[in-house]
């Protein structure tokens, strides 16, 4: 597919593109962050190293898949406020949509605005079905947007070695 529409999403406020490399250090100063690591993966902090692994991730998933996880830009000051996208869990191949932004944007409907153009791009560019989401129990942040989006919970589940709140959105029951 290797379509040039697949890179970008406009909202109202949000950019979602593909990463770039000197999308680095405003990326790694938002994933070093102890309350924004402990919500992701493992729960652990992120070092340079990590982050990079990450970006270079996200640029394989995308030249496997055609999709895959947005860096999030704010559109009025173009600042790098955070992530949004999708996944392909490695233990279940399930399709996760994952999220995650510098704490100071928080509370300002982001991560829901993001989320829900992500999805809106993923269902009419494809037909997998259903994608899922995952929250730490205590994470309720998290949850709430996960909710606030359609997404309905379904029990725990284990992920990165770790118990999840786990949660699943049919996609064929949306209409944008």
């Amino acid at each position: 597919m290797n379509n040039d529409k697949f890179n970008e999403i406009y909202t109202d406020r949000l950019l979602l593109r593909r990463f770039k490399d000197d999308d680095f250090e405003s990326y790694y100063d938002i994933l070093k962050q102890e309350e924004v690591s402990m919500w992701l993966g493992n729960g652990k902090r992120k070092s340079p190293e990590d982050v990079k692994r990450v970006m270079k991730y996200f640029e394989r998933h995308w030249a496997l898949n055609d999709y895959g996880v947005w860096a999030v830009i704010n559109r009025e000051t173009n600042e790098l406020i955070g992530q949004c996208g999708f996944n392909i869990l490695e233990d279940t191949k399930e399709t996760e949509l994952l999220y995650a932004f510098d704490s100071k944007f928080w509370g300002k409907g982001y991560a829901t605005e993001a989320s829900m153009a992500a999805i809106k791009f993923f269902s009419e560019n494809f037909k997998l079905n259903p994608i899922v989401a995952l929250a730490y129990p205590n994470n309720d942040r998290s949850s709430n947007v996960i909710k606030k989006i359609g997404f309905e919970y379904k029990g725990m589940a284990k992920h990165f070695g770790v118990e999840l709140l786990y949660y699943e959105l049919n996609l064929e029951k949306l209409s944008f």
